[in-house]
């Protein structure tokens, strides 16, 4: 366009002094005309302009550790079902013990199982069996064989107390586990794992108060062409929009962030932003990587992507107040409930929080961001290969990709996390203390992968977990250099929304254990930096970043849904150019 116009100017300049001046006049009028609409033009080019920026990233890792000694858990539910079959299809009446595939010790006689499912005769019944299972169900069935167990050990079940039940179910779920076999401990041992990332970051001045920023990424390991993975009992290991900035999958470039911002709404220091949220890597996550804050919530509760909206007021230039909204599951849309009893429909899954900048300047930073999920469900949409089906325990046919969806609301959750840090000359230092705590609906519900930290069949309780994560770096070399070291430790029932971590293992902020974690990085140039960083876990409990399943002490032999790390370590070197 703006060639175009240039032409013309020149043509109409050629035919005005071609002409004379009995046409100059009106030819300088035309030409004025065409100069104000070529300045509206370049304005409004410059305007619309998008700024870019980004980085790529090429990391070489070490990984080592080692599993913890298990019973699995689905082996267990497996055996469970078999033996359902076997009991309801010798007894001849409730409560018969002498359908009980037991030897007279207390063990399962998984002989008599196999041998019962392997008769012809029983083949087609075993098929229908599995077909029908219905996981609400089997509670009712395994009371039935509870009972019939409590005969044979000489209990009379009508005066039993729920602590007698539970103590024969402990022990009943431990004979399976026994008849299934220890698995021990096994060495993880991965010697060299290269990974790619690419992220682009658009800027553009919408108008004079509102403005538009987004970023797009691409993360990879080399020689893997997928993103979704077989599923290992973490979020991690599932592919949904909440986790893809840090979990490397495909070659494909993924919108992380888009979202404008409303500013100076009312001639007033607030704010509006709508979109999908600049959630990940919030402080103080992003000394490790030599950045600048890149998240508005604090990292060690929220470090995920989700779409929401942010209103914010600036009291001043040090402080500001930010009430948050996200959605991380809508249930009705793309899921089928047309026609459905809404009664049966889950509610959508949501939070709400404030992030507060109580006092933000170079040399000190205090924040404090809290938060509760509403109607949190069992996951959320996504996709994933399931090694086992988790009902009947029965392995898959083949690396099926299955699309996931959340099954039930479990209850709120709340969060609240408090950060302090500082600059004293070359020396930076951060302490943090995180909160959480599970709120069960009532009555508590619960999925064949447990419900609110508690296993399959258990009734949720309110759980309370803390986390402590500390860090300091000293800056040489006018800044060049930096070396740092962080520390965090999570308790038991310690649960946060970090599945977007990069970290590679684990998210180390949800680790229910202690992680050590050291870092040497050096400016070549101002904007290409090496990263040389060693990371140690040490896991204390199972379930780690995961809000199903009782988490159980890792000291001793337990019965698990998936192999889980007991200890775990990372060595890395990378590259990071930024533009």
């Amino acid at each position: 366009m703006k060639k175009t116009l240039l032409t013309i100017l020149a043509f109409a300049a050629a035919l005005s002094l071609a002409v004379g001046p009995v046409f100059a006049k009106d030819v300088n009028d035309e030409i004025k005309d065409l100069k104000k609409r070529l300045q509206q033009l370049e304005l409004k080019s410059n305007k619309s302009k998008i700024l870019w920026s980004g980085d790529v990233r090429v990391e070489a890792h070490n990984i080592t550790g080692e599993t913890a000694e298990y019973y699995n858990g689905l082996a267990v539910q497996e055996l469970m079902l078999n033996s359902m079959f076997y009991y309801f299809g010798n007894a001849t009446g409730p409560m018969d013990p002498m359908a009980l595939p037991m030897n007279p010790d207390g063990s399962i006689n998984t002989t008599l199982v196999n041998n019962f499912i392997a008769d012809p005769n029983n083949y087609v019944a075993y098929q229908q069996f599995l077909g029908n299972v219905d996981f609400a169900q089997i509670p009712t069935a395994m009371g039935d064989m509870l009972g019939a167990m409590a005969v044979a050990m000489g209990m009379n079940p009508a005066t039993m107390t729920a602590a007698d039940w539970a103590a024969l179910q402990g022990q009943a779920q431990m004979a399976m586990a026994q008849a299934t076999g220890l698995i021990p401990a096994q060495k993880i041992d991965n010697d060299i794992l290269y990974t790619t990332r690419l992220r682009l970051n658009l800027d553009a001045e919408v108008s004079k108060d509102v403005s538009f920023a987004a970023r797009l990424s691409m993360y990879k390991p080399w020689g893997s062409s997928t993103q979704v993975g077989m599923f290992n009992g973490t979020p991690s290991s599932m592919s949904f929009d909440a986790n893809w900035p840090g979990v490397p999958g495909d070659a494909t470039l993924k919108v992380d962030r888009a979202y404008f911002n409303w500013n100076n709404i009312a001639g007033q220091p607030m704010y509006l932003s709508l979109g999908r949220r600049p959630s990940t890597g919030g402080p103080p996550l992003h000394y490790r990587h030599d950045e600048s804050r890149a998240g508005t919530p604090m990292g060690t509760i929220i470090d995920m992507q989700f779409d929401g909206a942010t209103f914010g007021y600036h009291f001043g230039d040090k402080t500001a107040l930010r009430a948050c909204y996200g959605l991380g599951y809508e249930s009705q849309y793309g899921n089928g409930t047309l026609g459905q009893n809404l009664d049966n429909v889950l509610k959508d899954a949501s939070f709400f929080g404030f992030n507060i900048d109580a006092w933000d300047t170079p040399e000190l930073h205090v924040q404090t961001t809290i938060a509760r999920a509403f109607n949190l469900t069992d996951g959320f949409n996504g996709f994933v290969i399931m090694p086992n089906n988790p009902v009947t325990g029965q392995a898959m046919p083949g690396p099926i990709v299955t699309r996931y969806s959340p099954s039930v609301n479990l209850g709120d959750f709340d969060l609240a996390s408090l950060l302090v840090a500082g600059k004293n000359g070359d020396f930076d230092w951060f302490v943090t203390g995180s909160w959480s705590k599970s709120r069960p609906d009532d009555p508590a519900t619960t999925t064949p992968f447990g419900g609110f930290f508690t296993d399959p069949f258990q009734v949720a309780e309110e759980q309370t977990g803390s986390m402590y994560y500390l860090g300091a770096r000293y800056n040489f070399n006018k800044d060049k250099t930096k070396v740092g070291l962080e520390w965090n430790h999570g308790s038991q029932y310690w649960f946060n929304f970090a599945p977007a971590q990069d970290d590679l293992i684990a998210p180390k902020t949800n680790t229910r254990g202690t992680v050590w974690e050291g870092y040497v990085t050096h400016r070549i140039t101002r904007k290409f930096v090496v990263k040389l960083a060693y990371i140690t876990y040490d896991y204390d409990y199972s379930g780690s970043g995961w809000h199903l399943g009782a988490p159980k002490d890792l000291e001793t032999a337990q019965i698990l849904g998936f192999p889980t790390y007991k200890t775990a370590h990372k060595l890395s070197l990378g590259f990071s150019a930024r533009f």
